[in-house]
Formats: C-alpha cells, sequence, structure tokens
C-alpha cells in the first residue's frame, strides 16, 4: 500500500494513533504479562487493522546491548487480550480522542498466547551517545495486519528498553 492510500484513509477519519504518555521498560517475548506498548484487536470488531508504522523512542539511555521487535500473536485467539493500563487511541485527522477505534492499546496488559517476533525495529549499542540517535522507525504501510483476535507489541533480546512506543493504523472490514 502507498502513502497516498494511507493519507485518503486519515482523510477519512479511519486511521488512528496512539502513544505512551511516559517512559515504560519493555516486556521479553515469553510471557503473556506485557509492559511497554501492546495494540489488539478484539475477536468481535468487526475490522482489520493495518499496519503503517511504530516507532520506539528510549527514554534511559541504554547500559548495554538492546535488540527492538515487534511481536505479535500468530494466530487469532476467541479469548481477548486482559487490559490493564489503556493508552488513548487518537484519530490521526485532528479531531481528537477517538470513540470507534477497534484498535485498544495498554502500557500493560496480558495476551491470551504467547507472541513471536515480527520485526526487528532497531538496536542500542553500549555507548549510545557516541554512536547515533535513540529513536527507531519501522514503516509497515500495511505488510502487517491484524486480523480480529489478535496483537502486536513491542519486545527485545538482550537488556530491557526503557522508552516511548507509538503506532499508527488504518481499520477496515474484516
Amino acid at each position: 500500500m502507498d502513502t497516498n492510500w494511507f493519507v485518503d484513509q486519515a482523510r477519512l477519519g479511519k486511521m488512528f494513533s496512539a502513544c505512551n504518555q511516559a517512559g515504560a521498560t519493555v516486556t521479553l517475548i515469553n510471557t503473556s504479562t506485557t509492559t511497554g506498548y501492546c495494540l489488539s484487536n478484539s475477536l468481535g470488531s468487526g475490522r482489520k487493522l493495518v499496519l503503517y508504522n511504530a516507532i520506539f523512542t528510549y527514554t534511559t539511555v541504554p547500559t548495554a546491548v538492546a535488540n527492538v521487535f515487534l511481536a505479535q500473536s500468530i494466530n487469532p485467539s476467541n479469548v481477548d487480550v486482559v487490559h490493564t493500563t489503556p493508552v488513548g487511541v487518537y484519530n490521526v485527522d485532528g479531531s481528537g480522542v477517538s470513540t470507534n477505534a477497534a484498535g485498544k492499546v495498554d502500557s500493560s496488559c496480558t495476551t491470551p498466547v504467547l507472541p513471536v517476533y515480527t520485526r526487528q525495529i532497531g538496536y542500542s549499542p553500549t555507548t549510545p551517545a557516541t554512536t547515533g540517535g535513540l529513536t527507531f522507525e519501522s514503516l509497515i504501510r500495511g505488510t502487517i495486519i491484524l486480523v480480529p483476535g489478535t496483537f502486536i507489541q513491542i519486545s527485545y533480546i538482550t537488556t530491557a528498553p526503557v522508552g516511548i512506543t507509538s503506532m499508527s493504523w488504518v481499520e477496515v472490514p474484516a
């Protein structure tokens, strides 16, 4: 999908975004207790979430190497994510907090299944102050779609990063 399609969807009020409002420690993949950021699509939503991008920014300088990944459920589940600490979802058309988004975002939740790594979005060296920035963006542009009953989260390998995550997505009929 090209950028113009996403711009058109944003104008039509079908594109949404959510961002942590404070730094959070990211969860390792092999647990269902998720912290950091999790975008979920409930089984009965009737919509698919077409991801546009995912961004992670460190809020604490890492003390060791960390690989930051997106991780997601591999199959739809008929058990929904248990929402513990919701994050506000906004319409990207500037109209404010969404009242109709199917996508739900949490900085803490319990997932019904363990995720698998989907895509690496960044790597932090042990000397980030001298080797580059601490913000990573993955332009997904529709190559990841969350069908009803699935989720995607931020995850890592090696050292747990602390930071802020944001994602943008378009909602289309399932």
